[in-house]
């Protein structure tokens, strides 16, 4: 019996945006699918309603992650690959596995030798990049920062200094609610020469990517609200 196939399916990362991301291959794929490894259940028969109107809900099964135990999940899932079943993998928003869960079922579907299929979606790491002006040819994403100092001070000037000494394009995210604080940290420990790009609600109606120098951000701070934001620092002059 041939194994099932994996397809990680990307989420819309700004609402009302679903016909600007989703190829109609996508729905073609996500229609037929009847199992499904999500983050979050509620979510995820919501999005495959919006996919497809008639989508059998109560046909499907959902194995959620446990958030709680490093992203576990249900070793049914693996059954269902082993059994000849294709099996979706959807987290919140985004791209499953880049800075979203989903990392931990790959990897387990790879050991069982499973087809991994990464469907066309939206990624607001790298849309954030590609129209930042930094650079594309090397670049490190780091993920939250700590949120207390003085663990948030030091990682910040560490990667203010890889910039500075590499060139490398340094990729954050961070929890809406604190963006503010955020940017406020960078201006405070990043010298002149530098560069900040904020990519503000990427697809969204709202949309805003702006690469300028630090001293600029220290003149004109950004206006934030609880909207989700990638930070990119870095230099325009790539190495």
């Amino acid at each position: 019996m041939s194994k099932g196939k994996v397809y990680i399916i990307p989420i819309p990362i700004s609402e009302n945006t679903l016909d600007k991301v989703l190829p109609n291959f996508n729905q073609r794929i996500i229609s037929g699918l009847r199992h499904f490894v999500v983050e979050r259940t509620k979510t995820a028969r919501q999005y495959l309603r919006k996919v497809d109107r008639e989508f059998p809900i109560d046909d499907s099964v959902f194995y959620e992650y446990n958030k709680h135990n490093n992203y576990s999940f249900s070793k049914e899932a693996i059954d269902q690959l082993n059994n000849g079943n294709d099996v979706g993998l959807i987290s919140e928003a985004g791209y499953p596995g880049i800075a979203d869960p989903g990392a931990n079922f790959i990897a387990a579907a790879h050991q069982v030798d499973a087809q991994i299929i990464p469907l066309i979606g939206p990624s607001s790491i790298f849309l954030a990049l590609a129209a930042s002006g930094m650079n594309g040819q090397g670049f490190t994403f780091h993920g939250y920062p700590p949120i207390k100092d003085p663990e948030r001070s030091s990682f910040l000037k560490k990667i203010t200094e890889l910039a500075e000494k590499t060139g490398y394009a340094q990729i954050l995210i961070e929890t809406p609610y604190r963006n503010e604080r955020l940017l406020e940290h960078c201006i405070k420990q990043n010298k002149n020469d530098l560069s900040l790009t904020i990519a503000y609600d990427i697809t969204g109606e709202r949309e805003q990517i702006i690469t300028k120098p630090m001293a600029f951000w220290k003149k004109k701070p950004f206006s934030f609200d609880k909207t989700p934001c990638v930070f990119i620092l870095g230099t325009t002059r790539q190495q």
